[in-house]
């Protein structure tokens, strides 16, 4: 803008026309546009592969289930420990009919029902809680040989319960079912739906 009656001197700047900017002051460059991110493209993606996860520390891995073992056991081992337990309960009998003649009480014929109850009520409980327990009678223990599922799990306690009961058709049968047996399995082991193994060596 030029002031009035002064035509040839120099154009100065008015007031209004000096920049606002405090002295010393430099405008900040304008900012240049930020080009967006490229993605990657689905070749690329196939190329590189997902990236893989770290596994967190500590983590346990599951165990292998057991595998089913096919070697059975042969029937004199069978057949040993059969006699052994038989001779537990024979021993039980004896004991039994020994402290009634020590009590000077002799039994009759109609009390043998009873006395017959005792000997299958110490029966189940000598067959059924050590094979719950540990696979294995004590007779089994002498003979080394013990009783699984056909997975290698333990007995549960309907299979035990199962395997005394075919162990008393085995004993009407006197033992035959020992000798006939299918595959490797016998009555009882048929009849309780386990196997019978012997002792895995150490």
């Amino acid at each position: 803008m030029r002031r009035p009656g002064k035509t040839d001197e120099p154009e100065e700047p008015l007031l209004f026309d000096l920049p606002l900017s405090a002295p010393g002051e430099e405008l900040e460059e304008e900012e240049l546009p930020i080009a967006p991110k490229r993605r990657a493209s689905s070749s690329e993606t196939r190329r590189t592969g997902p990236v893989p996860v770290p596994e967190p520390e500590g983590r346990m891995e599951p165990r292998p289930a057991p595998a089913p073992r096919s070697e059975f056991a042969g029937p004199v081992r069978r057949l040993g420990a059969g006699v052994a337990d038989l001779i537990v309960h024979a021993a039980v009998g004896v004991l039994a009919l020994l402290g009634c003649r020590w009590l000077e009480v002799q039994p009759q014929l109609h009390e043998w029902p009873a006395f017959a109850l005792f000997l299958l009520s110490f029966s189940f409980l000598y067959t059924v809680l050590p094979l719950a327990f540990w696979g294995h009678t004590p007779g089994m223990a002498w003979a080394a040989i013990t009783s699984r599922n056909r997975d290698g799990e333990p007995l549960t306690f309907d299979q035990t319960v199962r395997r005394w009961l075919g162990g008393l058709l085995t004993l009407a049968l006197v033992g035959l079912p020992v000798f006939l047996a299918f595959g490797g399995r016998t009555l009882t082991d048929w009849i309780s739906g386990s196997a019978t193994y012997p002792f895995e060596e150490e």
